[in-house]
Formats: C-alpha cells, structure tokens, sequence
C-alpha cells in the first residue's frame, strides 16, 4: 500500500511539471494584414476654348496613387463624332500623373460655332484606377454663329445748351458702327413748340463725315432769354439710315439770359441817290424806351466813315413790331464795290441785352447802265454766302434798278452762271426790286450770277442796278 501511495505522489508530481511546462511556453506574434494598394484615379475637371477657338483640356489626379506614365489616352468628341485622340504621353506636363497634380492642355482641335465637346480619358481601360466614371467631362462650348449685322450710323443728341455767346448748342454722337455722311442729315429747333430754325449739318463743320463713336457740337445761330422749352431734332434722308431713330430728339428747358430789350441792325438799304440807310428793329420781348441813345459807326471796305450817337426818337415794339429807319447826320454815299459794316452800341446795357446781333455786313455792287429801245445788257458779279443762315431769317440776295426817262418798263432776269433756266424774272417800272433766297447748294462755295437787264420800252433809259448780298 505504501508503494501505491508512492506511485500516485510520483504520478500527480509529473503532471504538474508537465503542466507548468506547457504555461510558461513563449506566444507566437499575430500575422500582418495586408497593405492597401494606392490607386490613382484620372479625372478631367474642365473644357474650355483658348484665344484662337482651340479646346483645352484640364486633367487632374484626385487619387492617391501615382498613374503609369504612357498607360491611356485622351480623345476629344464633338457633337458625337471623334475628332482628335492621341497617347498620354505625348502632353508636354505630365503633372497630371502624380496625385493632387494638375495639368492643361491645348488640343488641336478647333470649334466654330456651338457645339457640345466630350473629353475622354483611358478609354481603353489601360489604368487600373479608383473611379472610372471621371474619366468623361461633357460640355457646350462655343457661341452661336449670328449674322454679320448691317453697318448703320445712330445718331443720338446728347445735349442741348447755350454756349457763352448765349448761342444755343447741341452735341450729337455717333453711336453706330458706320460713318455718318453730314450731307445726309439736318437740325431743327423747335422753342416753346414753334419751329425756330432748319439748319443742314454739313454748314457747321469742315469734316464731310461723323465717325463712329465720334460726336461734335454744334453752336446755332438761335438765341435765348428767359426760360424756355427747347427741342432739337435730327432728320436724315434715306441715305443716312439708321436702326434706332427716336433718339433722335432732345427736349430739355433752358434758362436764357433775363428778358429785355434786344435790337439788331436789320437791314441796310441806299436812297434814290445811293446813299446809305440803316434799319433797326427790336428782337427782345420788351419795348425800347423812345429816348434811348445808340452809338454807330459805319465802316466802308474796312474805313471808318462815319461814327455817331443817336437818340431814340420813338418807342420800338418787342417782338419785331416795328422797323426805326436811321440816316447818318453826314451823308454816306455808296458807289462801285462797297463792303458796309455798321455796329450799334447801347449808352445803358440795360436798353439792349444781347449785343451779338448789333453787327451788319453787307456788300453793295452798284451797275450804270444806259440801255437803248427795246435792248438789254446783262451783268455779273460772284460771292460765298456764310455757311449757315442767320436766326430766323433766310439770306437773301437783293437787287434795285432804278431809272428815269418817264420810267419806262424793265425787265430783271436772274440766273446763275451756266444755267439756261431764269431762277426769278420780274418786269415793272422804277424802282424794281427783286429778293430771293440764297439757294441751298450755293451755300459754302463761291458761286457766280448773271442779271440781264432789259428795255421793254421804244426809248433810251439810264439808270443804276445796285446788288445787295451778305
């Protein structure tokens, strides 16, 4: 029995050993996992057109991974149809491989017109990369083909105002693209409603045309006082046509200089026996006071031939309502070619506010002529109007035959040089007035006249013809 116990203690001491063995064995380290693979991922981010219409191309790398240099393509289609492919690796910056680069490139693909432009990347699948779905960017590039639009002037009136001469002015620009020939077009001004004044452009400037996007201001011969509802219009014939003619017009209220009296030295004028007379009448919305003293001088081809103060012997109307005939004390006698030139001057301002209409000129030719039974003799003479009319008149070229011999009838016969149709003809006895207006196109150039002067009598007559021009 003692040996038994002696086998069982030896049995239990041999399994403990065993057992404390076993735990006290060293683990084994855990395995490594695997290392993701870094992808990369090609993506186009934009389409657009370069300077000469060329599709450029933007190509990124929003992966993680580099992409193989050489691997892929790049194929431009427009509106569905292939017009460009070529390898990857043949665009100069290869930052695009490496990841969060970024590259553009220009194709030599061209566009006119609008068109719908797909980019592709890799189309054969030569990449292995994350996403595969940003490899194809579509977009509408272009601008529709439009009709070459017509070359057309616009005018447009910008302004209206008076200048410091208190003249009223209008500035006009050209905003279309098409020079606008002056010749094509005139300026009306219209004062409270009422028409003042029709003035053809092409009599305030040298230059034949207004460019494009060009403007020039004219200075009208129409003056203001008081306040005043102004509207200035431009109308073109046919050949100056334009897209948008209601800008046209321009209303606007100015406010003139205060209201007075304005007188002017209206006309000038020779007596039976050639000599001079000067009519003045008032241009202002006030009456002159009778009273009132002028100072004037006459001056004759450039000489001073008279100067004098004159007193005012009679009320003149505003508005033109009446005409004041002076004579100078001293006799001023006119013969052959005479250039007449009279300026009148208020003593008080205040009898006379605008002083720009106080000067006038004109030239008197004075004709002998002796004409026998049923005869004629003609004369000639030439001259160049100023470029434009004066405010509210028209200029005129006057002429006065006068005659004795128990004043038989005459007959006048304007024409101008070279043209076989008479413009006025008039027949009557002593004196014989003709006044007509200075036709358009004669305007701004010399032009040359003929008078025939004929005896529609049985006897000899003598006589003066004397012409009056501006």
């Amino acid at each position: 029995m003692f040996k038994g116990a002696i086998t069982i203690f030896g049995l239990v001491i041999f399994l403990f050993s065993c057992t404390a063995h076993v735990a006290t064995q060293p683990s084994s380290p855990p395995p490594v996992p695997p290392q993701p693979v870094l992808l990369p991922d090609l993506t186009i981010l934009d389409l657009s057109l370069s300077e000469k219409g060329r599709v450029e191309v933007v190509i990124s790398n929003i992966g993680k991974g580099p992409a193989p240099y050489g691997a892929g393509s790049l194929a431009i289609y427009v509106d569905g149809l292939l017009k460009w492919k070529d390898s990857l690796r043949t665009l100069p910056d290869q930052s695009f491989l490496e990841p969060g680069g970024t590259s553009r490139y220009t194709t030599p693909v061209e566009l006119a017109g609008r068109h719908e432009v797909r980019a592709v990347l890799d189309k054969e699948e030569k990449t292995v990369e994350e996403n595969k779905l940003s490899n194809v960017f579509p977009k509408v590039l272009g601008k529709e083909k439009s009709e070459a639009s017509p070359l057309l002037s616009d005018l447009r009136i910008t302004d209206i105002f008076l200048n410091p001469q208190r003249k009223l002015s209008v500035t006009i620009a050209n905003t279309g693209n098409s020079p606008l020939p002056l010749k094509v077009g005139s300026l009306k001004i219209f004062v409270d409603g009422l028409p003042r004044g029709s003035y053809p452009l092409e009599s305030f400037s040298d230059q034949p045309f207004l460019p494009p996007k060009g403007s020039v201001t004219f200075s009208t011969p129409v003056t203001l006082f008081g306040r005043h509802e102004i509207l200035a219009r431009v109308e073109v014939t046919n050949e100056g046509k334009e897209p948008d003619e209601e800008r046209n017009n321009l209303k606007k209220i100015l406010d003139g200089p205060p209201v007075g009296p304005d007188i002017m030295v209206e006309d000038l004028d020779l007596t039976e026996d050639l000599e001079l007379m000067i009519t003045l009448s008032n241009a202002g919305e006030v009456d002159l006071r009778k009273g009132a003293i002028f100072q004037i001088q006459v001056l004759v081809n450039g000489q001073k031939i008279s100067e004098f103060d004159h007193f005012i012997s009679e009320v003149l109307k505003a508005n033109l309502g009446n005409r004041y005939v002076v004579a100078p004390p001293y006799q001023v006698g006119i013969a052959g070619i005479s250039k007449v030139k009279v300026s009148i001057s208020p003593e008080i301002s205040s009898d006379d506010i605008c002083l720009e209409n106080n000067v006038l000129e004109k030239t008197f030719i004075i004709f002998p002529f002796k004409i026998g039974p049923r005869g004629g003799e003609e004369f000639s003479f030439s001259f160049s109007p100023p470029p434009h009319q004066g405010e509210g008149q028209t200029e005129k070229v006057r002429a006065v035959a006068r005659w004795g011999g128990g004043s038989p009838s005459l007959m006048l016969s304007f024409k101008i040089s070279r043209s076989l149709k008479g413009i006025l003809t008039l027949s009557g006895r002593s004196p014989l007035k003709v006044e007509f207006p200075i036709p358009f196109e004669e305007h701004q150039k010399e032009s040359a006249w003929r008078v025939l002067v004929t005896n529609l009598a049985g006897k000899r007559v003598e006589g003066h013809l004397i012409i009056q021009h501006p």
